[in-house]
């Protein structure tokens, strides 16, 4: 089978692409001309293919003789996108992909399209409305990145409809790679790190109070060395939450390419088990030898964490790592690293 992945050099789909040419597939990678990620997919069984999905005709060139489609190119929040940006390129790079498909892959045999978990959540102020979310909670985004991501499934799910192109959604939640768990600079480090946050913070070119509030704080108990912290409510209460290892949300994806039963489905993709964060925190400092702290403030995001069920029953899907194994992992692999020189 030749596959064509979208943002093949993401977090995801870098695991994706290792996992389906080890299964004996093809993959066109779809990928962001200059993206120093690229290189870490190339290789025997990988064709690369520059190009955005803005672009309607390098997009429909790239659809040409594929089997399947993994859509996972996306405007991301972690990457300060701007709404502009979610608009054009989740709804309408999704738009340019269903469009090509329609016309130029009539034997399709899927088209698995990556949305989220921000299509349930409402916002920092309104908790959801049951934990954990499974997929018969209201889809009822509080952000335009959660509305474009709401927006492409429902475009996936009418196509399907109307032109019969065999549909899946996954909505994977917050996803990491180990090692940005223990990199203060990460997506994930500066939510932990004084000195990762306050330089990320610090950067942003808006501020709102919250953030300001924030930053004050971080100043505070920034000390000589790094030190991580954790926010809390005002009785010291952290909320709890979950994150996936990159490499089991792939695992999860490649069932959906060939299982008859995910064609019209979506399915949450998540970890093991929610933590709490103090408890992750803690794990991480401990691990590094550094010291944390706790910043109590007025009010601390609602728990969130997500359902993974239907994925287990209907595709046997298995996650295999814990956030805490995760950062085992990351921190035996820097060991590692120093100890050859590297």
């Amino acid at each position: 089978m030749k596959v064509l992945v979208t943002g093949a050099a993401g977090r995801m789909g870098a695991h994706l692409t290792r996992l389906l040419v080890a299964d004996g597939h093809l993959v066109r990678a779809y990928v962001l001309p200059g993206d120093p990620n690229n290189q870490g997919i190339e290789g025997p069984g990988v064709e690369i293919v520059h190009g955005r999905l803005e672009d309607p005709e390098t997009v429909g060139q790239a659809v040409e003789g594929v089997d399947a489609i993994v859509a996972l190119g996306g405007a991301l929040t972690s990457r300060l996108a701007s709404d502009q940006q979610f608009f054009d390129v989740n709804l309408g790079g999704t738009f340019n992909l269903l469009m090509a498909a329609r016309f130029r892959v009539p034997g399709l045999s899927r088209f698995v399209y990556a949305s989220s978990d921000a299509v349930y959540w409402s916002g920092v102020s309104t908790p959801p409305r049951f934990l954990p979310i499974d997929e018969t909670h209201p889809r009822v985004p509080g952000s335009i990145y959660g509305a474009t991501k709401y927006g492409a499934e429902e475009m996936a799910f009418t196509f399907g409809r109307a032109y019969g192109i065999p549909a899946t959604i996954v909505r994977p939640t917050a996803t990491a790679d180990a090692w940005e768990l223990i990199e203060p600079g990460s997506v994930f480090g500066r939510r932990m790190f004084v000195q990762g946050a306050i330089r990320f913070i610090g950067g942003l070119a808006h501020h709102s109070a919250d953030d300001i509030a924030l930053l004050e704080e971080l100043r505070r108990v920034d000390g000589d060395t790094e030190r991580l912290f954790v926010v809390a409510g005002p009785d010291g209460h952290t909320s709890s939450t979950n994150l996936a290892d990159a490499r089991d949300l792939a695992a999860g994806i490649r069932l959906m390419l060939t299982a008859p039963e995910a064609i019209g489905e979506a399915f949450n993709l998540g970890p093991t088990a929610p933590y709490d964060e103090e408890e992750f925190v803690a794990h991480v400092a401990g691990r590094l030898g550094l010291e944390y702290v706790v910043i109590r403030r007025p009010a601390v995001r609602a728990s969130w964490y997500v359902s993974s069920a239907k994925a287990r029953g209907m595709l046997g899907y298995q996650p295999r790592w814990s956030v805490f194994e995760m950062v085992d992992e990351a921190v035996a692999a820097r060991d590692a690293r120093r100890a050859g020189g590297g």
